[in-house]
């Protein structure tokens, strides 16, 4: 009798369980009318591997949406460097790349041109480059200050590896 008891407390307690691990490995999409214009842009480029992270987590208190744009061969990185003028490292940069280290570079880039300038006095985005691993990081900042914070947080990924 016992045996019977417990078998709806059992069977409860796995499907709040099942549900849980549903939910949180649920895989997370956003629609694409919602990604960014860099992210529809190289969504179906050959040798690029385009990815939309919406509010991804900078500091405790700055979350930006970014996109991050894999070169899966040589052809895909040449698109992106070419398209986003990355220039190339300095030689001394160039070296420490050459033995393994990820050295991050930053400059800014304008917006889309269907920015609204009287909605957003701030028009330009932070792009991260990572020659090591052949991928620009575009992080879409909203002023001045999550674009400082995220230069910041971009310098330290560089000079502090984990």
């Amino acid at each position: 009798m016992k045996a019977k008891q417990l078998i709806l407390p059992i069977i409860i307690f796995l499907a709040i369980v099942l549900v849980a691990l549903a939910v949180r490995l649920w895989p997370r999409t956003i629609p694409f009318d919602q990604c960014s214009d860099v992210y529809k842009r190289y969504a179906a480029v050959d040798g690029v591997v385009a990815t939309f992270i919406k509010d991804y987590k900078v500091n405790d208190t700055v979350f930006v949406d970014v996109t991050l744009l894999e070169a899966t061969d040589s052809v895909g990185w040449a698109i992106l460097k070419k398209d986003f003028e990355v220039p190339p490292p300095p030689p001394i940069a160039k070296q420490l790349i050459d033995n393994g280290e990820d050295l991050i570079g930053v400059k800014l880039i304008p917006k889309s041109t269907t920015t609204d300038t009287l909605l957003n006095s701030y028009l330009n985005n932070v792009l991260a480059i990572s020659h090591l691993n052949r991928t620009l990081t575009v992080f879409h900042t909203k002023n001045e200050d999550e674009a400082h914070t995220v230069v910041h947080y971009n310098f330290d990924k560089s000079t502090n590896p984990k």
